[in-house]
């Protein structure tokens, strides 16, 4: 009798220390986990990285641009943030412009995933064509008014600044009028602060194209 229950002691406390050991590998397991989401990636952190080449390029209207991930896992996943400036092949990272009007210049975000979800990204920036104005410059005596006129816009806006070449000039600038495909200026005459060299950029409201011209104003 007592023998048995030696042996019954002996097996509740194997049982015991079993049952704790099974508590602790639980707990680790769910760390590990909890840590590997926390890196993004339900596989656990994986030994590689993804890195995308080139990591900020530039592409004109139209263009095309292949992305190449180095590193990572095979298969991975090509994504772009803005699919106004164009569209990405998610398995090539074949990047082409909008090839149609309208064709819009921007920047946009391209992310890459592997197959365990590992990522990086990359700045790709669609640049605008030059706006056609005309007059490209103008120089004018005394007070009065300038128009500039845009030639192959996209007829939908336009949208002018104006700045003063001299930015410590106390000179007022001129205000702008935009009616599309004009902008006009309006300016008063300098008088005693002198010439003034300004510099006029209008852009497309559409599809980003811009340009820029300069207006000379000199005292009377």
């Amino acid at each position: 009798m007592i023998n048995l229950l030696n042996k019954l002691l002996k097996a509740k406390r194997r049982l015991r220390k079993e049952w704790v050991l099974c508590v602790l590998i639980a707990f680790n397991f769910i760390v590990a986990c909890e840590g590997a989401l926390e890196e993004g990636n339900p596989f656990g952190p994986s030994n590689s990285k993804i890195v995308i080449n080139p990591s900020s390029p530039q592409v004109n209207k139209g263009g095309t641009l292949t992305f190449t991930a180095f590193g990572g896992t095979l298969p991975v996943s090509w994504s772009i943030s803005n699919t106004q400036i164009g569209a990405i092949d998610a398995g090539t990272g074949l990047f082409t412009s909008n090839q149609e009007a309208p064709q819009v210049a921007g920047t946009a975000t391209v992310t890459v995933v592997d197959a365990v979800g590992d990522t990086d990204t990359a700045t790709i920036e669609v640049l605008p064509n030059p706006l056609n104005i005309a007059p490209g410059s103008s120089a004018q005596s005394g007070a009065g008014t300038e128009v500039f006129t845009v030639t192959g816009g996209s007829g939908n806006g336009l949208v002018a600044t104006i700045s003063n070449n001299n930015s410590s000039s106390t000179y007022t600038l001129p205000t702008l009028a935009v009616a599309d495909p004009e902008v006009t200026v309006t300016f008063t005459d300098p008088g005693a602060s002198g010439t003034q060299t300004l510099t006029i950029t209008i852009t497309d409201a559409e599809n980003g194209d811009v340009g820029a011209v300069v207006l000379t104003v000199s005292a009377a």
